[in-house]
């Protein structure tokens, strides 16, 4: 991990007592481009988090969107509800988590009440695959996106095609320019998903933290989840959609079995339209392969 401030540092002494669990190095070809890690907490409630970070200057890794199949072509739905494990695989990934939140569409574009693989869906913000726009910018979801020159931005894209790769916050940015964005009085607890960076743009940070689990993890709050973020070094931030859909998927150096390094709320795998993830860069990959 980064050196952090002293600030910071007392901010974790007091308020976020615990201990760091395993610390996997997924992409051996350049040791510490690509690390996750978990933590446990106990202060301010029991917590569990996942952490990845993902260096943006690697030669030999690409940042990528990981979107479900599009099922009616020019109709209403954006992608499929799927399963994590197979969007991985389909994307040939190292390591990813959920992105974008949906609703479900049917003729009249209502959402449906539960969720199914394989269900049409609309994403909510942009969403962008090689440089191809799979779901457009909507007003008031805030997008992050991968420039062609592997450079991460917070905000809508300077012009079309700008973002060679796109996904969008649910709710609320967590920082600006340092700043915490969301309310402090705001008390829901929920698991959650969120990505940040610094100033410099050499590294990508994803985080997981794991809720609705009495005594394990039970959830945090959007300001605690800014917080989370900033004391990592994050200067800007998104939260991405969270509850039921959170997950963060890796593969071991050791094979290729997927793993899930978080503990989802509902003790299964959602499926979901989009995922954030990273792979190695090759150019003669396509988009998506075949499972």
């Amino acid at each position: 991990m980064e050196r952090i401030s002293g600030s910071i540092a007392a901010f974790l002494l007091i308020c976020c007592i615990g201990h760091a669990g395993e610390r996997l190095d997924l992409y051996p070809g350049e040791p510490g481009a690509l690390v996750a890690w978990t933590e446990t907490r106990s202060d301010p409630r029991p917590l569990h988090a996942c952490f990845l970070k993902i260096s943006l200057d690697a030669k030999g890794l690409e940042v990528i969107a990981l979107p479900g199949e599009d099922p009616d072509g020019p109709g209403p739905a954006e992608s499929r509800l799927t399963q994590p494990a197979d969007l991985f695989r389909e994307f040939r990934a190292l390591a990813a988590v959920n992105a974008n939140a949906f609703a479900g569409v049917n003729g009249d574009g209502a959402a449906f009440p539960r969720w199914f693989e394989g269900q049409p869906v609309d994403m909510h913000g942009l969403v962008a695959s090689r440089g191809i726009t799979v779901s457009p910018v909507e007003g008031g979801r805030t997008p992050f996106w991968i420039d062609a020159g592997g450079n991460p931005h917070i905000g809508d894209p300077a012009g079309a095609g700008s973002a060679l790769e796109a996904v969008s916050d649910w709710f609320s940015p967590l920082l600006v320019q340092s700043r915490i964005v969301p309310d402090a009085s705001d008390t829901a607890l929920h698991p959650r998903t969120a990505l940040g960076f610094d100033d410099s743009g050499a590294w990508l940070l994803l985080v997981v933290v794991d809720g609705r689990q009495p005594g394990f993890s039970e959830g945090v709050t959007l300001y605690e989840l800014a917080e989370m973020l900033q004391s990592e070094g994050c200067t800007e931030s998104i939260n991405l959609d969270g509850g039921g859909s959170s997950i963060m998927l890796i593969r071991e150096s050791e094979g290729d079995a997927v793993r899930t390094l978080n503990s989802p709320s509902g003790g299964a795998h959602r499926p979901v339209p989009v995922m954030l993830g990273v792979r190695e860069s090759k150019n003669q990959f396509p988009a998506r392969i075949s499972p």
